[in-house]
């Protein structure tokens, strides 16, 4: 038996590793497969039966053929350099970042991260000054320690790059992200699939 899993490491840490441990105990003859791709690559691979199931940020809109199973929400941080002058504030205010210039995820590849953030710099009346596109939070992260400019994150990422960078606390922030697993809705009585899929369920409820 074959599993193949799509995920961004910022979002699936914690969650994926339990589920993954869980479920090879209780199948021991399973082989599950993980790829690090962003969310444009991981819906085309899922949408061309290259992978079996994708950890990711669950659309708003209805995706044809495709099934969705929240698994937690996450709130926003903002990213500064250590050395920032937002280091000694523990709120800013989307005013407030929207004079830094902001670093961003791809907009080709990170979609829903686009749609959440600029409508709610929309919804301010701020236009961010766009300094740059990253392909991933390492490569994102490393640019904020530069000093290339801020970025908005979730609070799983903050988490993972805590002793990096300063989170602080947007106020008011975007909305809450969701964090979901998605797979072929023409896959929902693979058994396999629908046990992983509670498998994720269950040790995502440790970061509710």
């Amino acid at each position: 038996m074959r599993l193949r899993v799509g995920y961004a490491p910022s979002l699936a840490s914690g969650i994926l590793s339990v589920a993954v441990e869980n479920f090879t105990q209780a199948h021991p003859d399973a082989k599950v497969e993980l790829f690090d791709l962003s969310t444009g690559e991981m819906l085309a691979e899922l949408e061309s039966n290259k992978l079996d199931i994708i950890l990711t940020v669950a659309s708003d809109t209805k995706t044809r053929g495709l099934t969705w199973t929240p698994l937690v929400r996450t709130t926003w941080k903002l990213a500064v350099k250590r050395k920032h002058s937002f280091a000694r504030q523990q709120r800013i205010t989307p005013d407030q970042m929207a004079r830094e210039p902001l670093l961003a995820f791809c907009q080709r590849d990170y979609p829903e991260y686009w749609k959440i953030v600029t409508s709610w710099l929309n919804e301010h009346r701020q236009r961010p000054k766009i300094a740059g596109e990253y392909d991933g939070a390492e490569s994102l992260m490393t640019a904020v320690e530069s000093g290339l400019g801020v970025a908005v994150v979730t609070a799983r990422t903050a988490q993972l790059f805590r002793n990096r960078a300063q989170f602080k606390i947007l106020s008011p922030g975007p909305k809450p992200l969701c964090i979901a697993a998605g797979y072929r809705t023409d896959r929902g009585d693979h058994k396999p699939l629908a046990v992983f899929v509670e498998d994720l369920r269950i040790a995502a409820q440790a970061f509710a």
